[in-house]
């Protein structure tokens, strides 16, 4: 194979690996609450429903203790070990995507944003089809939609 080859060979597939990077843009949708009202929310609901918060990280509290400042921003990360251990003793390259994460934060002031990987955007890079996971973690992205978004 001459030079000219590999090089369009090469910018080839950097260009498919740029287009899976940009598929995988988060879900991004408008809270109809403020941000302490959508993480206490969110939060609140995710427990009703059964699963666990493993862990609510405050980057601006964070932040703050470096001498920084930062915008509101909140991360939820949450589960359900009775899902989400099959499916790691199955796949465990998912143990890189789960638990489950949602971030909540106020880039402009007045509108808070909730972000959250899609469902298929989880199990995009694991061993694991889509229609294996698509119940459990496909109902999460819902209810939190239904719960704040706008």
């Amino acid at each position: 194979m001459n030079l000219k080859a590999v090089a369009v060979s090469a910018l080839a597939m950097s260009s498919v690996a740029m287009a899976d990077i940009a598929d995988v843009k988060p879900m991004v949708f408008e809270s109809k609450f403020d941000f302490e009202t959508t993480v206490t929310t969110l939060s609140n609901t995710l427990k009703e429903k059964g699963m666990t918060i493993f862990a609510e990280i405050d980057h601006q509290a964070a932040a703050k203790q470096a001498g920084l400042e930062m915008q509101p921003a909140t991360v939820l990360v949450y589960g359900t070990p009775k899902a989400g251990t099959p499916l790691m003793v199955k796949d465990p390259m998912l143990a890189l995507q789960l638990p489950l994460k949602v971030l909540i934060t106020e880039p402009n002031k007045g509108k808070v944003e909730v972000m959250l990987n899609r469902a298929d955007q989880v199990v995009a890079h694991a061993n694991t089809d889509y229609a294996d996971v698509e119940n459990n973690l496909a109902k999460a992205e819902k209810l939190i939609q239904a719960t704040v978004a706008k």
